[in-house]
């Protein structure tokens, strides 16, 4: 069986404590599939050490997470990184590198993709977008409705 899916509302809980460490409202759609991995070094805020990859059918979000010691209490901090790229394929089992990469498994078609993420949008690459590696590295730029119709000949 998959993970329970989760709709608009996504919390930390503290499993020893019952007690909500942190919280994200701003997910229209079903969650399907989140995973915690490191962000690549020198693109956020010191205090980020942690990205949430959120996983929707439609798309793949990351949330920066930090966390804090105040009172004695561990908080958590959750901050909107507008690092989002909208996809035609589901994604499941995220997994991320120690130099920050984010690499995932499409749930219908098992290709693997990467979440390519950087600073700055640059003449050759947008800021987010996702990188098809079990495809050709032109063809997995180019839109579906534009190389499906070549793989039949």
């Amino acid at each position: 069986m998959g993970m329970a899916k989760f709709s608009y509302l996504f919390r930390l809980i503290d499993v020893n404590s019952s007690q909500e460490l942190a919280s994200f409202m701003d997910q229209p759609d079903v969650i399907t599939h989140v995973a915690l991995v490191r962000p690549k070094r020198g693109m956020f805020v010191d205090d980020i050490k942690y990205l949430l990859v959120i996983c929707t059918p439609v798309s793949v979000l990351l949330i920066g997470v930090a966390s804090s010691l105040m009172q004695g209490r561990k908080e958590l901090h959750l901050y909107a990184t507008d690092l989002s790229s909208s996809t035609e394929v589901e994604m499941s089992s995220v997994i991320g590198t120690e130099d920050g990469r984010v690499f995932m498994r499409g749930v219908h078609d098992g290709h693997l993709y990467e979440f390519h993420y950087q600073e700055k949008e640059s003449w050759f690459g947008k800021r987010v977008h996702l990188i098809d590696h079990s495809r050709g590295a032109v063809q997995s730029l180019l839109p579906r409705f534009v190389t499906s119709g070549s793989e039949g000949a």
